[in-house]
């Protein structure tokens, strides 16, 4: 299993910690969010290039509704310009919230690109909004139009929502989407909205996830979405209660 760090495209401040980290084996890549607030930074971002680097779209400034025009292009070019910087082979998507499938898809054909991942959403957004792709027929035909970024915490999220058994919702998740790529995080388990809590506060069976991942036919990918705090520390402190698991 991979674990990743997950980190800003605005945290330069961060960069030096991250690489040290990464040299004592602390992680094994980085999932840089592009930050559309922030130009990016491409000397400072040099830091990282020796480092294996994913990348995940923005999700506010018109991307939170995933409604495609000329702004959200304009966007768009950052994040493709930091995605060939880095040569990813990743860019993780939100599919947005008020969306019927071919709605959605009319979006995704306005910028698509064979490195966009689709990350599956939550119930309820942290407005308190239903989110498209959290529905499990939605997930499987856009996994036919992409790969499935599949996060634990919004599936358990989703499981809330959809008054589900999360442990049920999410085997059969992994047995429909067939998912390698993952973002976990800690979380209240009745509780829809997305939060994104450290591990140690979930309610939800952590270990079990950890269980799930080291019985799958390929080696797994996965983002640690956990809060930050002294620098990376918190991050890091995350990634080792997990290995305890």
């Amino acid at each position: 299993m991979k674990y990743g760090l997950k980190l800003w495209s605005n945290n330069v401040e961060l960069f030096d910690e991250a690489v040290a980290a990464h040299a004592s084996q602390a992680f094994d890549f980085i999932e840089l969010y592009s930050n559309p607030a922030h130009k990016p930074d491409f000397e400072a971002l040099k830091m990282l290039k020796a480092l294996p680097v994913t990348i995940h779209a923005t999700h506010i400034d018109g991307f939170h509704e995933f409604v495609i025009g000329e702004k959200e292009e304009a966007i768009w070019k950052q994040t493709l310009e930091l995605a060939d910087f880095f040569e990813s082979e990743v860019i993780v998507i939100h599919p947005g919230r008020a969306h019927t499938f071919n709605s959605f898809k009319e979006n995704l054909d306005k910028i698509d690109d064979s490195r966009i991942y689709i990350e599956n959403m939550a119930g309820l957004d942290v407005d308190k909004n239903p989110m498209f792709g959290q529905e499990l027929s939605h997930l499987e035909r856009m996994r036919e139009l992409r790969p499935i970024c599949f996060d634990f915490e919004k599936a358990v999220k989703a499981a809330c929502y959809q008054k589900k058994d999360y442990k049920e919702y999410i085997e059969e998740a992994l047995q429909r989407l067939k998912p390698s790529y993952f973002h976990i995080s800690g979380g209240d388990k009745d509780n829809p909205v997305d939060e994104h809590l450290n591990l140690q506060a979930a309610n939800f069976d952590v270990a079990w996830m950890k269980r799930q991942l080291e019985a799958m036919a390929q080696p797994a990918r996965l983002v640690f979405e956990t809060p930050k705090a002294h620098g990376i520390e918190n991050d890091i402190a995350n990634m080792v209660y997990f290995r305890s698991l």
